[in-house]
């Protein structure tokens, strides 16, 4: 069985995280973030790897999609 998952675009998430967009893709690429995929060029995150990646950092954080 398939199960797709919502994806949060970059906009939505720097807007939900309090956080610039530019500092999300700095921290992607010194891989202190979730990548995400790319996706006809936009690059978009799960909502259960984000919350994964912030429990990991012992910070709870709900995403809204």
């Amino acid at each position: 069985m398939i199960q797709f998952e919502p994806l949060l675009g970059i906009d939505e998430l720097s807007k939900q995280l309090g956080m610039n967009k530019y500092t999300i893709y700095h921290k992607i690429r010194r891989d202190k973030f979730p990548k995400g995929v790319k996706l006809n060029g936009k690059r978009l995150f799960k909502k259960t790897e984000l919350e994964s990646y912030f429990k990991s950092l012992n910070v709870h954080c709900k995403i809204e999609i």
